[in-house]
């Protein structure tokens, strides 16, 4: 049976492609308060704001629609558990990334899910990535940890102290992890890895969404 969280985190996500973030910085500060004070409809707040640029991360560690969903609802589950350990002296996003793509590469781990390329590209659509098949494909093959870096800085435009804080990984460590994934998609896209059709690897290339 599941629990009431569970039940509310199923019931507020909305399906992926009319999946809304609301902005809103009060709003944040009043769902973190509610929740902390056991109010599960905080909650909701945090789902509605965050919703999509979570399952964007998801999406792109997993390369399945399906697969991002559960791991985007497992992940607000963990913040209910965890909203009192969060200290509102500190930034929430990168504590929410944290759990989005610590839950998301731990459900990878798990699943171990087999995408075709065709359907990455189409389920990718379905998140606004603009995301190339071999683009797309070479980024399923990095290790997890260098695939959620590529995800947090080009999909989801976070600078490389945000990432650091996301990942728990020295400022070094995650320039590294950026420059090896970059290096490792510029040997797969190159000739004779690289279509016919594409160009040299731009950053552009990596899909930069802005959420």
């Amino acid at each position: 049976m599941r629990s009431v969280c569970e039940r509310l985190v199923l019931g507020v996500m909305k399906p992926l492609p009319r999946a809304i973030r609301r902005s809103g910085v009060e709003d944040q500060a009043k769902g973190i308060a509610a929740l902390q004070r056991g109010d599960i409809s905080g909650l909701a707040t945090l789902i509605d704001l965050h919703q999509l640029k979570a399952l964007r991360a998801a999406f792109g560690i997993l390369g399945s629609r399906s697969a991002a969903e559960d791991a985007v609802a497992d992940a607000f589950i963990k913040v209910f558990d965890k909203i009192r350990t969060f200290d509102n002296a500190r930034p929430f996003e990168p504590w929410l990334y944290r759990l989005v793509v610590n839950t998301a590469i731990d459900h990878n781990r798990l699943a171990r899910r087999e995408t075709t390329f065709a359907d990455v590209i189409d389920e990718a659509g379905t998140v606004d990535f603009d995301l190339r098949l071999e683009v797309a494909a070479a980024i399923k093959a990095l290790p997890p940890q260098e695939r959620a870096v590529v995800v947090l800085r080009y999909y989801l435009d976070f600078d490389e102290k945000s990432i650091s804080e996301i990942t728990q990984a020295p400022i070094g460590t995650t320039k590294s992890r950026l420059h090896r994934a970059r290096e490792r998609l510029r040997r797969e896209l190159s000739p004779p890895n690289q279509c016919e059709s594409a160009g040299p690897l731009k950053e552009s290339d990596l899909g930069r969404v802005r959420a």
